[in-house]
C-alpha cells in the first residue's frame, strides 16, 4: 500500500556560469590598455614642436602634439572607468560563481533527500503518513529557504550585469570622454603619489589605501602600475592588478618591436621577465586548489622587468597572502632572476598544493627581488663578473634588506587572524635569508636548504634573532654546495687547514658563513634524500640533481617543508658533526685512492707485470726500464712524477729503495712492490 505524502517538489538546475579567476584576464586586458594609453597622453603632454622646428611647422607640430596627448587623456579617462567596472564586475561574477557550487551541492543534497522520502513513502503504509509527512514539511521548509537564496542569487547577476552596462555607457561616445576626463571629481594621481612618498612604513601605507575610494585606487593602478604594483604595504590582490596591467602592456610592446626587428639587448632581456612572469601566473591555471575546488589564486606581487640591469625582479604567489591561514615566501639562490620566475614558480606550486591538504588556506610565494649572481646577456664579461660576486656576500646582505621588507609588507597587508609565515630559502638564498633575519625578519620559521653558509655573521642558530626552534635545515648527505659552509674554527675552513701553504688559509675559507646543518649551530636539521653518491667526475651532474632537488614531487624534504609551513613539526635527524668541508676533502681523498688503483692497474700491472707472468723477458734490464720502457735509470715512475728513486705516486717511496732491485723484486713479487705505493 502507498502512503499519501504532499513532498515538495525537487530544486530545478541552476544557471551554467563560466566564471573562474580566468576571467580576471579580461580586466587585465582593459587595465593594459589603460596603462598603454596613459602613457601616452603623459608623454605627449607638455612636448612641444622637434628641436630646431620654426615657423608655421612648428606650430602645426606643436598643435599636434597637443591634440594626441588630449586625445590620449580622453581615451585614458573613458578606460579607467571601463576597467573599474569590469574589474567590479568580474570580482562580483567570480564570487557569485562561488555561490552556485555552494547551491548546487545544497540542491543535490535536497532532491536526494526528497527522492528517499517518495521512496519510503511508496513502500510505506497508512500508519507511517504522519511520521513521513512531519519529514516532508521539514524538506519544504529546506525547499522554500533556498529558492530564496537562488532567487536573491539570479538576482545579483542581473544586477551586476547591469551596472557594468551602465558603465559602458557612460563613455561610449567621444563627448562623455571627453566629460569624464575634464571631470572636477577626476582623481588627481599626482597628489595622491607625494601623499604615498611621504610613507615608509608598510603598515601605514596600508592605512593610507585602505582610506581612499575604489576610484582613487583605479585611477593609481593605471596611472603608475609600477609604484603600486611594487610597494609593500598594498594589499595583493590591488598589486596583482597594477602589475598585470604593466605585464600585458609590455608584452604587447615588447612582441612589436620583436616583430619589426627593433628590439635593445635591454628590451630583449626585459621580453624574457614579462614572458616568464606569464609563464609562471599561467601555472596557477593548470592546478586546482585542493580546499577550495577552484583553479589557484595567483597574483603578481611584484613585476620589474627592468630592474638590477635588467636581470628583472618578480614575485608570483599561489594563494592570496592576505587572507592565507600559511604562508610561505620561497627565495631562490645563483643563476635566477626575473627571467626564470615560471621555473621557481614551479617549486612553489608544487609547495602550495603539499601544504594545503589539512583544510587549512596556504599561500606559497616564488620571490626573486633581489639581485642574485647570474649570467644573463650576451656579453661575457658582464655576466662572468656578475657571478664573480657570489664569492662574497654583498648581494645577499642587499637581498637580506629587500627581502625583510617584503615580508613586511605582508605582515602590513594580512587580512584577519595573522598567518603562520614562513621563510624557505635555498643555496644562495640561505645566505639572504641568513642576512635578513640577523637585520630582523618578521617571521615565525625559516627554512635554509642546501646551504653554503649562514650570513650575516652568525655562528650560532641565536645570532639569526628567530624565535626559539623555528630554524630549521635541510642538507642532503651528497649535495655538495652544503660542505662549503666553514665551520667552528674562528670562521677558518677546516679543508684549506689541511692544504700546506695554501694561499686561502685562514678566516673566510670557502663558503658564505657558518655551515647551519652542523649540531654546534643549533638548528634542527629535517630529513632530507640523501641524493646519488658522487664521484669526482660527476659532482658537475648528479651534485647539481642533488643541489636542487629539495622540491622535487614525493620527496622527504618536500613534505618535511610543508609540514614546516603548516606550523608542525617535521622529522628531526641529527645535525653533522663532521665538517661540512672534510665532505669535500674526503671525497678529494677517496677519489685520488681511486685514481691511484686505476693507474695502478693501467700503467703498471698490464705493461709490466702480466707480460712477466706469461714469462716474457720485458720487465725490467737492470733495473732500468719500468712502465712501457719509459723510465731511464730509475728517474721516472708513472708518468715521469718520480726523479732518482725518490716519488712514486705521491712521493711514497724513499731515496735509496731500490725499486725492482735490479728487476729481481718484480719478478719475484711484483704485487707487494707497488702496494705500498698506493695503500692498499
Amino acid at each position: 500500500m502507498t502512503a499519501t505524502v504532499v513532498v515538495p517538489a525537487k530544486i530545478e538546475p541552476l544557471p551554467s556560469m563560466e566564471c573562474d579567476v580566468e576571467a580576471m584576464s579580461v580586466a587585465d586586458d582593459l587595465r593594459g590598455a589603460a596603462v598603454a594609453t596613459s602613457d601616452v597622453s603623459t608623454a605627449m603632454n607638455g612636448k612641444g614642436s622637434p628641436r630646431g622646428w620654426e615657423g608655421d611647422d612648428a606650430d602645426r607640430a606643436d598643435h599636434e602634439m597637443t591634440h594626441l596627448a588630449r586625445d590620449a587623456d580622453v581615451v585614458s579617462a573613458a578606460l579607467e572607468e571601463v576597467t573599474r567596472g569590469c574589474d567590479v564586475y568580474v570580482s562580483t561574477m567570480v564570487d557569485l560563481s562561488a555561490d552556485r557550487d555552494d547551491l548546487g551541492s545544497d540542491r543535490f543534497d535536497l532532491n536526494s533527500d526528497i527522492d528517499d522520502l517518495v521512496s519510503r513513502a511508496n513502500k510505506g503504509t497508512e500508519d507511517d503518513v504522519p511520521g513521513l509527512q512531519a519529514e516532508a514539511a521539514v524538506l519544504t521548509d529546506r525547499a522554500v529557504a533556498l529558492n530564496g537564496r537562488i532567487t536573491t542569487w539570479k538576482g545579483s547577476i542581473v544586477s551586476a550585469e547591469d551596472r557594468f552596462i551602465r558603465v559602458l555607457r557612460s563613455v561610449d561616445t567621444l563627448d562623455e570622454g571627453e566629460a569624464a576626463a575634464d571631470n572636477p571629481d577626476r582623481v588627481d594621481t599626482s597628489k595622491l603619489l607625494d601623499q604615498l612618498k611621504g610613507k615608509k612604513d608598510p603598515k601605514a601605507i596600508t592605512k593610507w589605501w585602505d582610506s581612499l575610494t575604489p576610484e582613487q585606487q583605479e585611477a593609481l593602478k593605471v596611472h603608475s602600475p609600477e609604484i603600486i604594483g611594487n610597494t609593500n604595504g598594498i594589499p595583493a590582490g590591488d598589486r596583482d592588478d597594477a602589475n598585470r596591467g604593466s605585464l600585458q602592456q609590455d608584452l604587447a610592446h615588447l612582441h612589436k618591436l620583436e616583430d619589426e626587428g627593433r628590439l635593445t639587448d635591454d628590451q630583449s632581456l626585459q621580453l624574457k621577465n614579462a614572458e616568464s612572469a606569464q609563464k609562471a601566473l599561467d601555472l596557477g591555471t593548470t592546478k586546482v586548489d585542493p580546499n577550495t575546488g577552484q583553479l589557484v589564486d595567483t597574483n603578481l606581487l611584484v613585476y620589474l622587468p627592468g630592474a638590477f640591469d635588467s636581470d628583472g625582479a618578480a614575485a608570483v604567489a599561489y594563494g592570496d597572502p592576505d587572507t592565507a591561514d600559511n604562508t610561505a615566501v620561497v627565495v631562490p639562490g645563483i643563476t635566477n632572476d626575473g627571467s626564470t620566475i615560471d621555473s621557481q614558480g614551479e617549486d612553489a606550486l608544487r609547495l602550495f598544493l603539499e601544504s594545503s591538504q589539512n583544510g587549512e588556506s596556504s599561500s606559497v610565494i616564488a620571490w626573486m627581488g633581489y639581485d642574485s649572481p647570474s649570467v644573463t646577456g650576451s656579453n661575457p664579461f658582464e655576466s662572468g663578473f656578475d657571478m664573480a660576486s657570489v664569492i662574497n656576500e654583498q648581494k645577499s646582505e642587499q637581498g637580506g634588506h629587500l627581502l625583510s621588507d617584503f615580508v613586511a609588507g605582508l605582515r602590513a597587508t594580512d587580512d584577519g587572524p595573522q598567518s603562520h609565515l614562513s621563510v624557505v630559502a635555498h643555496s644562495y638564498g640561505s645566505n639572504v635569508a641568513s642576512h635578513a633575519a640577523t637585520d630582523g625578519l618578521d617571521a615565525d620559521r625559516l627554512v635554509l636548504l642546501g646551504s653554503p653558509g649562514a650570513g650575516g655573521g652568525s655562528d650560532n642558530v641565536s645570532d639569526l634573532n628567530m624565535p626559539p626552534g623555528s630554524v630549521y635545515v635541510g642538507a642532503a648527505e651528497n649535495d655538495p654546495v652544503t660542505w662549503l659552509g666553514r665551520d667552528d674554527h674562528g670562521g677558518e675552513s677546516s679543508l684549506f687547514k689541511k692544504i700546506p701553504f695554501n694561499p686561502l688559509a685562514g678566516p673566510g675559507g670557502l663558503g658564505l658563513g657558518e655551515d647551519p646543518a652542523q649540531e654546534s649551530f643549533g638548528a634542527k636539521r629535517f630529513e632530507v634524500d640523501p641524493g646519488k653518491e658522487l664521484h669526482y667526475n660527476t659532482l658537475h651532474t648528479d651534485g647539481i640533481d642533488n643541489h636542487t632537488a629539495y622540491f622535487d614531487p614525493g620527496s622527504k624534504s618536500l613534505h618535511n617543508i610543508s609540514e614546516i609551513v603548516q606550523g608542525k613539526e617535521p622529522t628531526i635527524v641529527p645535525g653533522r658533526t663532521k665538517d661540512a668541508n672534510d665532505y669535500l676533502y674526503d671525497l678529494a681523498k677517496e677519489e685520488a685512492k681511486e685514481e691511484g688503483r686505476k693507474a695502478f692497474n693501467h700503467y703498471i700491472k698490464e705493461p709490466i707485470i702480466d707480460p712477466v707472468v706469461e714469462g716474457t723477458h720485458r720487465v725490467v734490464e737492470g733495473g732500468k726500464d719500468v712502465v712501457d720502457g719509459a723510465v731511464d735509470t730509475g728517474k721516472k715512475v708513472v708518468d715521469g712524477t718520480v726523479e732518482t728513486g725518490k716519488k712514486v705516486v705521491e712521493g711514497t717511496v724513499e731515496t735509496g729503495k731500490d725499486i725492482y732491485e735490479g728487476g729481481k723484486k718484480v719478478v719475484t713479487d711484483p704485487i707487494g712492490t707497488f702496494k705500498g705505493v698506493f695503500g692498499h
